[in-house]
This record gives C-alpha cells, structure tokens and sequence, in this order.
C-alpha cells in the first residue's frame, strides 16, 4: 500500500507542470523520505509548488498529513459516530421487536429497555405457577415502571403480579389507581370485576363489566356466564342490568345473544326481555330473533307469541290475521310468526313487487337442494282452517315440483294438509285446501313451501315459483 501511495505522488510530480496554471491545490499525501526527492526532483519544472509541498511535509507531521486528506476532520469523525450508533440502536430495535412475541427474554438480550419486550416477560411469568415466577414479574414489573412509568398495563401488571403473591389489599389499591389512570386497562378492570363479584359488589361489577365490553367485546363469551349468574341473585341486580342495557352500549347485541341461550331458566329470560321492552331502548328485531327462537325450541310457544305480539308496532297489531305478513305487506323480519327465509346456496328467495301486489319469489339456478327455506310459524286454536292463495311456475325443472305443507309443530312428520305440486310452466293459479287442527298436541303450527324429497335426485332443481295472496281462514262447521 505505501508503494502504490508513492507512485500515486511521483505521478502528481509529472503531472504539475500540466497544472501550472489551475489553482486546483495538489492532493495532500505524506510519503517517506525517498519519495520525497524523486518527487522533488520530477517536480522541477514547477518550483512554487515543489517548495510548498516541501514546506508542507516538513512542519505538517502525521497529524498535518491527516487532516488533509480529509478522513479525521472533528466534524466528520463526530457525524460517522452519531450515524453509527444510530444504526446500532435501529438494529437492536428491530431484533428486539422481532423477538418480543416470541420469546421476550432474548429481546432484551438486545434491548434491554424496550417496554413491549419487558412487558411480555412479566405476562409469561405471571402466567406460571410457583412463587419465584410471580416475584420475577413483580421485579419485571418494578423495572418495567422505572422505564417507562406510562407504558400501558405496567400498573396493573405490578398490581396483578402482588395479587399473586398475596398481598390482595395492596394489589387492590395499586389496580384501582391502573383503572383510573388507564380506562381500557382490561388488567385493572378485570382484577376490579372479579373482585367485585367476589366480595358482592354487583353494582360496581356491573359497572366494570360496561368497561371491559366497551374496550373488548371480544369478550362477551367468557364474561357472559357470570352475567348468567349475577341475574341470578336477585330482582334489583336486574333491574339494575336493564338499565344499563337501556343506554343501548355497543356490547348489548351480542351480549343479550349470548344469554338468550345461556339463561337456565326461560322464564328469567322472558322477564329480562319484558322490562327491556318497557325501557327507552326496546330490542331490536335482531336482538329479539335469539330470544324467540330459544322459547320455541323450549316448545314455550304462549310466551314467544305474547313476546312477539309486544315486539310489533302497535299499529300492525289491529291487521294480524291468522297469517301474519300473508300478502307481504310488510318488510320480512325472518322472526317467528312471520315469514322465515333462510338462505342456502342455489336460490334466491325475496318479496318482489308483483303488479300492485307483492309476491313471494323463489329463483332455483340448477343446484341440488333439498328445499324447504320459506316457512311462518302460525297460533292456531283446535278447529277448522283453509289455507289459500295463487301461485305459478316459469320453467321450474325438478322431478317433483314445489308445495306447501302445514304441520303441527311437535309432530314435523304428520302432515296436517299439502297443496297440490306445481312444476315446470304453469300460469298464475288459484289454490285452496281445507285442514283441522287437533284438539291436542298441536299448540302452534309451521306453514313450509318444499320440495317433498325422497331420493338425492329429487333436489335437482332449477327455474322460478311465485305466490301471492297467501292467507288462512277460519272455516265455519
């Protein structure tokens, strides 16, 4: 290398005559003595610039001849360090951040101050068992606080970390103050909602239950069995959810889903949804579906239909019929007693405007489908019924053909009348058939358009159906 360096000078020496008249200064190098005079010598022809650089190499010594190539200026020695350790803590960063969610104690291994890293060490302590683990998170905690004192969850992780080790007085006291500091604090909330359970608090677990689902709602399913229980306790904790669940939060939805299945005893369920509809926020007709379906699986057909009936805008009520809904007046609501339908792949069903009426519309597009998706549920007491109406076929290909069929609820096999079967291409045709209903076992009924499959090839279907004024009448003996 100090060969080259030399030859690189001698070449500047041949080259200076060249620059006699550039004020360009000649590249600073310091080279050993030999060089120096074959440079000296070469440089000859240009004595100005042989006594400056004789000048230069004689009172500049190393650290002249280093700074004048520029490399260990102060300003760029001290750009090169800041640039360097910037990219050191990007990469430390960056290891740490990778590292984190799996395995946070080689992330500090990296970055040993890094808040997520410490945080997620002191949730996998926390989640072992044995005493020295707890006392790891709650010094992991403590170290994670001196960092960074307003890092989320760091209070309550101390605090649940405490709690574990016994101290459940002070780790109430620390939670509480995570809670205040920190309104989405699920740790802090959760601690205070079990507590509260625990100690009899309800109020307040009500209180920290409407936090918890308004910050995740994610966590209806684990929080809905002790809601379950807490109804259980009494009438003024009932009322007291009621009224919560009137300021309509965000949660109420699935929450009230959740225990329409849930609730052991129907009936709690029914007073719940009673005192529901007699607040300011009724339920909306998707809140209701859960609930209905659920007392007509209990075969609780009474309370579904008074639950119904309270449901409906009041002035519907005065044009109920024996088949609600029959022309299709009103939009679907898919709730027992009225019209159901439920969707599947390879049709389409809808209530289209037929001429000034409306009319059930059903659309086959070549699937296998074993069809019985429009259904109604209807209240009939024993005695003599029709059930009428007009319908057509447009190219409905299918071995069989479409009907209606009406049958006790508790008897799905027993048939109690079907309409004749329409296929292929049929005009709009009127229809009628008579049936009774039993004095006995036949406390509520289901109207159903199917196809009557026997065989796998009987679903094969395609093309359309319509019916319109669809209706059930009382026939007098």
């Amino acid at each position: 290398m100090k060969a080259l360096r030399d030859l690189e000078l001698a070449a500047i020496g041949l080259g200076c005559a060249v620059r006699r008249d550039s004020s360009a200064p000649a590249p600073r190098r310091r080279v050993s003595a030999p060089t120096l005079s074959l440079f000296l010598l070469l440089s000859s022809a240009c004595p100005t610039e042989r006594m400056n650089e004789l000048s230069r190499y004689r009172t500049g010594g190393a650290r002249s001849g280093a700074r004048s190539i520029g490399l260990l200026e102060p300003r760029r020695v001290a750009s090169f360090l800041v640039i360097s350790f910037l990219a050191w803590r990007i990469i430390c960063h960056a290891a740490s951040a990778l590292l984190t969610p799996h395995d946070p104690r080689a992330a500090l291994t990296w970055d040993a101050a890094d808040p997520a890293a410490l945080t997620g060490l002191v949730q996998d302590e926390l989640a072992k068992t044995g005493e020295a683990h707890w006392e790891a998170a709650k010094d992991v905690a403590a170290r994670l606080l001196s960092v960074d004192p307003l890092a989320p969850g760091a209070l309550s992780l101390y605090g649940k970390a405490v709690a574990q080790l016994g101290d459940s007085a002070r780790a109430d006291k620390i939670l509480r103050v995570a809670a205040a500091h920190l309104p989405i604090d699920l740790v802090a909330h959760g601690w205070l909602y079990e507590r509260a359970l625990e100690s009899g608090r309800l109020f307040e677990a009500l209180a920290e239950l409407d936090t918890l689902l308004r910050a995740r709602p994610s966590l209806t399913p684990q929080l809905a069995p002790s809601v379950q229980a807490l109804l259980e306790v009494g009438d003024a904790v009932e009322v007291r959810f009621v009224r919560l669940l009137a300021t309509a939060p965000p949660w109420r939805h699935s929450l009230l889903a959740r225990l329409s299945a849930g609730i052991r005893d129907p009936n709690a369920l029914v007073r719940l949804f009673s005192r529901l509809q007699e607040s300011t926020a009724r339920p909306s007709t998707d809140e209701m579906l859960p609930f209905l379906e659920r007392l007509v699986r209990e075969g609780l057909y009474d309370e579904a239909y008074s639950a119904w009936l309270v449901h409906l805008p009041p002035d519907r009520l005065s044009r109920l019929g024996l088949l609600y809904n029959g022309n299709f007046r009103y939009p679907v609501s898919n709730l027992p007693f009225d019209w159901t339908f439920t969707p599947t792949i390879g049709v389409s069903i809808a209530a289209v405007d037929h001429e000034e009426l409306k009319a059930l519309n059903v659309e086959f597009y070549g699937a296998r489908v074993a069809f019985a998706n429009v259904s109604h549920l209807v209240m009939l007491s024993p005695g003599r019924y029709s059930f009428s109406g007009a319908g057509k076929t447009d190219d409905l290909e299918n071995e069989l053909g479409l009907r209606w069929r009406i049958y006790c609820a508790e008897k799905p096999a027993e048939a109690l009348a079907t309409t004749k079967l329409l296929k292929n291409t049929t005009p709009l045709r009127a229809f009628r058939v008579e049936f009774s209903v039993p004095n006995s076992g036949c406390e509520a009924q289901w109207l159903k358009l199917e196809i009557p499959v026997r065989i796998a090839l009987d679903a094969d279907v395609s093309g359309s159906a319509h019916y319109v004024n669809l209706e059930i009448e009382s026939v007098a003996k």
